[in-house]
């Protein structure tokens, strides 16, 4: 187990600056997980923390070694990559246990580790299999029990899951937290995938070109973004914006635009002018039906998904999506009127996209 400090780090590959500037803390035994879109530099940060790439400016720590220019064997972490990187030539068995032989593990505890993770990842019939006898997610899963038998100080995972089906994938992300918080083992996780970054984290780092946006515990981020980029960045479907005005009426705020006319939070409204533009952001799901709604959904396409519904639909101009129960009757070409509770609302600066 193992603390992670990362300071100011910085990399650039030829004439583009790929991270610019990245602070990371992780406490012992934490489980952080690396989310953003493709480009925005988790990968390389993993890259570094691995020793895979050296950095340009900036320091990594593990507890209170520094391990900025130390080479990967040194640093006492396992990494697991989306491609399988598997030994051709060894069976299943021989690939979890190829790492613990080389640094003379005894036979019996490599037995008990090998019985261990293949049960965990579902192997233990694919033990005297060759790597070109199984499937993709198989391999997979080979490989992450190559890295997770070694019990390290450190476990980098770098978008491990997905060449996995939807339901191994499910199966595998419970397991592997079950086996960090076994071991008590430091994780850093990168994925695009908003299920997997919600589920599995400690603590969450939101990364956006090149820099840590947000980070915290995930729930927290998810409930009070930073930026407007956080916000649409986390939740399935993403969170509806929509550009409106601030006016003050009989003694509050009201926000509005062609087709929707909400009371907002009066807290997160100070120093705002009045008929100040703003951009209002709000999730599918805290928009319910109601009589007497501030909101005028246009209905065009609806998402039967049996345990919910989506209505995708137009508040003036803009796409907004609102979740329904499952019982609600409503087809395409219907209005909504629906509403939205104040403490529900959140507000960003049009121009800089910070929260208000």
């Amino acid at each position: 187990m193992v603390a992670v400090a990362v300071q100011g780090l910085k990399k650039r590959f030829g004439q583009t600056q790929v991270l610019k500037g990245v602070d990371l803390e992780l406490p012992d035994g934490g489980f952080a997980v690396l989310v953003g879109p493709s480009g925005c530099g988790k990968s390389t940060l993993l890259r570094l923390i691995a020793g895979l790439e050296l950095s340009d400016e900036g320091s990594i720590r593990f507890g209170e070694r520094d391990v900025t220019r130390l080479a990967p064997r040194e640093r006492d972490v396992a990494m697991v990559f989306q491609s399988y990187a598997l030994y051709p030539h060894l069976t299943v068995r021989k690939n979890l246990s190829f790492g613990l032989e080389l640094k003379g593990t005894p036979s019996s505890e490599i037995e008990a580790r090998v019985t261990e993770v293949s049960a965990m990842l579902g192997l233990e019939q694919l033990l005297d299999r060759m790597p070109k006898a199984l499937s993709g997610g198989q391999r997979q899963r080979v490989a992450m029990g190559r890295a997770i038998v070694r019990r390290p100080a450190l476990f980098l995972f770098d978008e491990p899951l997905s060449n996995l089906d939807a339901a191994l994938r499910a199966q595998v992300r419970v397991d592997i937290r079950k086996q960090h918080d076994a071991l008590g083992a430091t994780s850093v996780y990168v994925t695009h995938d908003q299920v997997e970054a919600m589920t599995l984290a400690d603590r969450l780092f939101v990364l956006n070109q090149g820099l840590v946006e947000q980070s915290g515990a995930p729930l927290e981020i998810y409930a009070r973004p930073a930026t407007r980029f956080v916000a649409a960045f986390l939740g399935s479907p993403a969170m509806n914006f929509v550009d409106v005005r601030a006016h003050q009426r009989d003694g509050g705020w009201v926000l509005e635009a062609p087709g929707l006319r909400l009371r907002a939070p009066a807290d997160r409204l100070s120093g705002v002018s009045d008929a100040q533009p703003l951009t209002l952001g709000v999730r599918p799901h805290a928009l319910e039906q109601h009589a007497e709604g501030g909101v005028k959904l246009s209905v065009e396409v609806i998402e039967a998904l049996g345990s919910e519904t989506f209505a995708h639909g137009k508040v003036g101009e803009a796409n907004v999506v609102a979740r329904l129960d499952s019982s609600t009757d409503v087809r395409a070409g219907a209005e909504l009127t629906l509403t939205a509770a104040p403490g529900e609302l959140h507000l960003f600066d049009p121009d800089s996209g910070q929260a208000l």
